[in-house]
């Protein structure tokens, strides 16, 4: 038995080992055959590592130590198809680093310290559909940087120090689908430099210090169908003809400065199906504020400081589903504001300081059935239903706080008064009825 065993444990190890991937593998990274993968990421290397497979199709160098990159550093990886060089220390690309990658798909330079891209440096990169170039210290973008990425489909340069985008720096870019700008030093946008992107179908602009939207910023974008704006302080109103020439499904502007509902720069936007207009200091929305958005489904006004939603202020929303007015100063929101409330089936109103009176009965009757999103809202008045969520409310309460008694004024009477011009004057008025009514003088000549 001891001797059958002595064999077995021989025999176990004269077992050969499994084939090392072909062409082998870089001491430091890590090879796998059946992805032809090679990994070498945290390995404090300076610079690309001899010795990886030639069939390698994805390489992740990511997290190291390396400082430039020169025409042959990855010259014998003609089949690459991913090449990831993100969090490096790269200051410079030498024009031809990457002409002998014919099939590279995705390329990731994010979080180096390149400040400049020469000419030539992604020459032959012919079916390249990702450049991420984010968290580098990009200061301008020159004339036909991108010339040669005819197949490009998404751009990342956000989080640099750009100061100026040249007027040619996207031509070539035909196919690009989605580009983002952000946290960068830009003060303007050129039309003519975004003219060159024909087929851009979403542009995102967030954490910018640009003050103006201009005529000719999106021009020449007839494919446009999604445009974000967010983190503009600068930014004060959204001008009128900003918006002309384009066919926007979806828009948002957030967390700028605007006051008012940009109604006359949404006019043209017959095929907006979504607009989110929250954490903006707006705090009225007058009526057929967006009469023209015959498509719109979803409306996001959340975190403003929305205290008015004057009567037919949502005329023309045939086919609103979802409404977000969270988080705002509103006591009530009347049935009247709405085109119909028939279409809705999602309304956000928690966080307001929401009156329980009979304007909010038409809320309240459809509690059951309509969404809140999880976020139920809750009655600010009066003090008998304080933090009680409209959702909760028992069929009672609907007898004792939700009806209304039509307004009127007591002791009318003619009072005379004199002043002097300039003079302020005052008049007693005393009226009643629930909710409690709003009193507004008029002039014989009809002035409020």
């Amino acid at each position: 038995m001891t001797c059958w065993l002595c064999v077995l444990s021989l025999q176990l190890l004269l077992l050969p080992a499994a084939p090392p991937p072909a062409g082998g593998c870089p001491a430091r990274c890590e090879c796998t055959a059946q992805t032809r993968a090679v990994a070498c990421p945290r390995r404090r290397l300076t610079a690309v590592p001899d010795g990886i497979p030639a069939e390698t199709r994805l390489l992740e160098l990511s997290r190291n130590r390396i400082r430039c990159l020169n025409p042959g550093d990855l010259a014998a990886l003609p089949l690459l198809e991913e090449l990831d060089l993100s969090e490096n220390v790269i200051a410079h690309v030498e024009p031809g680093a990457f002409a002998n990658l014919p099939r590279l798909r995705v390329l990731r330079l994010r979080g180096n310290l390149l400040k400049l891209i020469p000419p030539g440096v992604f020459t032959r990169l012919d079916n390249l559909t990702l450049l991420d170039l984010s968290e580098n210290k990009l200061v301008i973008l020159l004339d036909y940087t991108f010339q040669d990425l005819r197949s490009l489909r998404r751009l990342e340069v956000g989080d640099n120090h750009l100061v100026f985008i040249s007027r040619r720096a996207f031509a070539g870019l035909l196919a690009l689908e989605e580009l983002t700008l952000e946290r960068c030093n830009l003060t303007a946008l050129s039309g003519e430099s975004l003219g060159h992107l024909r087929g851009l179908g979403a542009l995102r602009l967030r954490h910018l210090a640009i003050a103006a939207l201009e005529d000719q910023n999106f021009r020449r974008l007839p494919g446009l169908l999604h445009l974000e704006i967010d983190n503009w302080p600068l930014l004060e109103e959204v001008a009128a003809g900003s918006l002309q020439g384009l066919n926007l499904t979806s828009l948002s502007v957030t967390h700028t400065n605007i006051t008012a509902v940009p109604a006359a720069a949404l006019r043209h936007q017959a095929h907006l199906t979504c607009l989110n207009l929250s954490h903006n200091p707006i705090s009225t929305v007058p009526r057929g504020s967006f009469r023209d958005l015959v498509r719109l489904r979803e409306l996001h006004l959340a975190g403003a400081l929305l205290a008015v939603v004057e009567p037919q202020a949502f005329l023309g929303l045939r086919q609103i589903r979802l409404l977000n007015l969270s988080n705002n100063l509103l006591s009530t929101l009347e049935e009247s504001t709405f085109h119909s409330v028939n279409t809705l089936e999602t309304l956000r109103v928690d966080g307001n300081p929401l009156a329980c009176d009979c304007r909010l009965l038409w809320i309240v009757q459809r509690r059951k059935t309509l969404n809140f999103d999880g976020r139920l809202p809750a009655c600010a008045t009066p003090a008998e239903v304080r933090g009680d969520a409209l959702r909760n409310l028992p069929d009672s309460v609907l007898f004792e706080y939700f009806v209304c008694r039509k307004p009127k004024i007591r002791e009318r009477r003619l009072q005379r008064v004199t002043a002097a011009a300039g003079d302020d004057v005052r008049f007693q008025c005393r009226a009643e009825g629930e909710p409690a009514p709003t009193v507004a003088w008029v002039t014989p000549g009809r002035r409020e």
